[in-house]
Formats: structure tokens, sequence, C-alpha cells
């Protein structure tokens, strides 16, 4: 834990200059960084290994210290298996439409596009036991006992005042999360102009790749669980 706070700082100027430029003009961004050159993925690779690092470490305050290592380990495996899968199937749903971009460039962007939804997940969830705690201790009490020991009974009856901070939490949550949503959509845009193809047949392989991404996010959703 503690090599992987000094490496995280070691980047963290680098990389807080990354995010905010890629969050700020993705396409640029991404055109910048996947031109084919030598290290490209290398720095793909560490922008979302930080990111997924920082978004573990925001989480561990509900996993118990012996088991922060291994959950870390399963799910960053789950979260590159997930990568590696999803690159290929928006690489086939672009190839329908007529993309002839390489895999491995579509494993940059996606790298770095995922690094940022996992920041923005991150956020949100900050924001949103932030709200608990400062606000509403009583609600944010319940939610660890939820966490630690989820019940759909449980979550349906509990008190009045404890739903009220459940909600408006979870509404910081949602706007957060919006916004994420908001960016990954211009986002796709570095998809298309990496293939050279026009917006309707960017359309069609966004909506090819959402349709043929569901069983698969589903099937890791299974294997994480």
């Amino acid at each position: 834990m503690k090599d992987l706070l000094e490496k995280i700082l070691a980047y963290l100027p680098g990389y807080i200059l990354d995010l905010a430029r890629i969050f700020s003009g993705p396409k640029q961004f991404v055109a910048e960084r996947n031109k084919g050159n030598e290290g490209d993925l290398v720095k793909a690779f560490t922008f979302l290994g930080v990111s997924l690092s920082i978004f573990f470490i925001l989480q561990g305050s509900f996993v118990a210290a012996q088991k922060f290592l291994t959950n870390a380990i399963m799910d960053g495996i789950l979260y590159l298996l997930f990568i590696a899968i999803f690159s290929a199937i928006i690489q086939l749903c672009w190839k329908i439409v007529g993309g002839k971009a390489e895999y491995q460039r579509f494993l940059i962007t996606s790298s770095y596009f995922v690094g940022v939804l996992s920041i923005g997940l991150a956020l949100g969830s900050l924001c949103f036991i932030g709200i608990l705690r400062m606000l509403f201790r009583d609600s944010y009490t319940w939610f660890v006992k939820f966490i630690q020991a989820p019940s759909l009974p449980a979550a349906l009856n509990q008190d009045p005042s404890v739903s009220i901070g459940i909600l408006l939490a979870f509404m910081a949550f949602v706007a957060v999360m919006f916004v994420t949503f908001v960016w990954a959509l211009i986002s796709w845009g570095a998809y298309r102009e990496l293939n050279q193809l026009s917006r309707p047949r960017s359309c069609v392989a966004l909506l090819l790749t959402i349709l043929l991404s569901f069983p698969v996010a589903a099937a890791l959703y299974v294997m994480a669980f």
C-alpha cells in the first residue's frame, strides 16, 4: 500500500495535468497520445493504472484492511479484462460501419476513457459518502451497516429520516455521474476521428457497441460477485 501511494504521488503532478487536458478536450488529447508512436500504450496504461488506484483507495474505506489489496488486485484484473474485451467490441462495431483502425489504437483510447470514467465514479461516490458523513450521521451509520450486510428488507424498511439523507446524497452522486455520462458521449468522437468516418456511422457504431457490451458487462458483473 505504501509503495503504491509513493508511485501515485510521484506521477501525480503529470497525471493531474493529463486528467485536466483529457477532460476539457478528450478528442484532441487522445489524438496527440494515439499516433502509433512507441510508448503510447505504456502511457495509456500508466494513466489507467493511477486512475484505478485512486478509485480503489477512495473505495477502500468500505473494505477491511486485510482484504483491500486482494480486492484491488482482483478488481483490477477484471477492469483490464473488461477494457481488453470492450476495445475488441468497439473495433468490431467500427469495422461493421467501415472503420479500419488497429486494435491497439482502440485499446489506448479505451484505457484513457475508462481511467476518466473511474475517476468520475470515484468522485460521485466520494460526494455521496461525504454528504452522509457531514450532514446525515444516522444515514451514514445505516449505510455502512447495509454495505457490510446487504438486506432487501432493511433497504425497504429504513427510518424516514435515514431515507432523506440517503436520497439527497444519491442525488449528488447522480449529478456527478450525469456530467461523466455527458463527457463520455462527447468523447465518443475520438473513435470517429480515429476511423475518419461520418457522424451517422459513428452513431451506428455507438448503438452496436451498447448492444454488444451489455452481455459482456453482465458476465463480468457475475464474475465480480
